[in-house]
């Protein structure tokens, strides 16, 4: 059986769970427990069904996924016709700082090339371009749901998912050129932007490598000095700091270069690919230093699914073997795939999203999974 394949056997169960308003059940941000709204499992849901229509034609998955990019459009998501409402948590912004305005331009970017449907291309160029980006080093401010702006967003995640939702927008024909400008940008100044432990593993902060005179720019352009906080912070010699960074970085590792596979498919050409961060933090992920500790980590499989996010950065890197990709996905069902449920609630904190997080595998080609209906119970 084919990833996609797999995807479409648990895709046609969940379709009666859509609510009448075309949501899917929220989750609570993994480990984290962070309250969501509805818009970030909808929004994940909604890219699953649309690769599932566009290779298929079954109109099952097209009702439901024009029924999810209704709810999308409306005002529960959007209540204050600035950016999509995402958690509601005392403490931390209500739009999820950048990941998850990307989470649902992604979606809608999908959608509108699927379905051809100019709007949701609109809706999502709207909120990309809402958000301010310093040209001098391409990096995004954060835009609460009401519109106010933020201060940068100093997870390094955060920016490449941003980055790569856009990537997918700009490539529609309704898109302005100023979404791909602001992508290129953010691409040109990735190599300024990332910054990598010995072995290729990537830094979770935000923490670029260059002189104090970059950092010095991004704190004088941030107007609460947030930024400034976070380098001064993740540079802190406490062992117990740097220890639960560095383990947090390896369970992120294949999501950050997941991102790079959708920037891949939409910039093969960009010199960032040839560059020796992206080589170094690609050989990392077919290292034993990686293998030896993703699987035992709490950010990883239960949260972060690596077993269809290390594929698909094979296939589009064209790195490993089918055997070697069929091996991470099988694993990951092994740990979190329930034969019996037909979803990914097994050893994690959040099934709810992690079986929406199935749509990451949507995109596989190539990839094969071995007895899949064996796993779990």
């Amino acid at each position: 059986m084919k990833a996609n394949e797999f995807v479409e056997r648990i895709a046609m169960d969940v379709v009666s769970e859509i609510d009448t308003n075309g949501s899917m059940p929220a989750g609570h941000n993994g480990l984290y427990q962070d309250p969501e709204t509805s818009v970030r499992n909808t929004s994940h849901w909604l890219v699953a069904f649309s690769e599932l229509y566009d290779r298929t034609g079954n109109s099952q998955f097209e009702s439901a996924a024009r029924s999810m990019a209704a709810f999308l459009q409306s005002d529960e998501a959007r209540p204050e016709g600035e950016t999509f409402h995402h958690r509601d948590i005392d403490g931390k912004d209500q739009c999820n700082g950048l990941i998850g305005q990307a989470w649902t331009i992604e979606a809608l970017a999908t959608a509108a090339r699927v379905f051809e449907r100019e709007e949701l291309a609109n809706l999502a160029q709207d909120v990309f371009l809402t958000h301010p980006q310093d040209e001098r080093t391409g990096l995004w401010k954060r835009v609460e749901i009401d519109g106010r702006i933020l201060p940068f967003d100093a997870t390094f995640n955060h920016q490449i998912w941003f980055a790569a939702a856009g990537g997918l927008l700009a490539d529609l024909p309704w898109t302005s050129p100023r979404v791909d400008d602001r992508v290129r940008t953010h691409l040109n100044e990735l190599e300024n932007n990332i910054r990598l432990y010995p072995n290729g593993l990537i830094f979770h902060p935000l923490k670029p490598p260059q002189s104090l005179r970059r950092y010095a720019h991004l704190v004088r352009t941030d107007e609460r000095a947030r930024i400034g906080l976070t380098l001064l912070t993740s540079s802190v010699p406490l062992p117990s700091r740097r220890r639960q960074l560095r383990w947090k970085a390896i369970g992120y590792h294949s999501f950050n270069l997941y991102a790079f596979a959708l920037l891949k498919r939409q910039y093969p050409d960009h010199s960032f690919w040839e560059s020796e961060p992206c080589r170094r933090a690609l050989n990392y992920l077919t290292s034993s230093a990686y293998t030896d500790n993703i699987w035992e980590n709490e950010y990883g499989s239960p949260y972060n699914p690596v077993g269809f996010e290390v594929p698909f950065v094979m296939e589009v890197f064209d790195i490993g073997s089918a055997t070697d990709r069929s091996r991470w996905i099988s694993e990951q069902l092994d740990r979190h795939y329930n034969s019996e449920t037909n979803r990914l609630d097994r050893n994690t904190e959040d099934e709810a999203t992690l079986t929406a997080r199935v749509y990451q595998a949507s995109r596989l080609n190539e990839t094969r999974i071995d007895g899949c209906g064996e796993n779990g119970g």
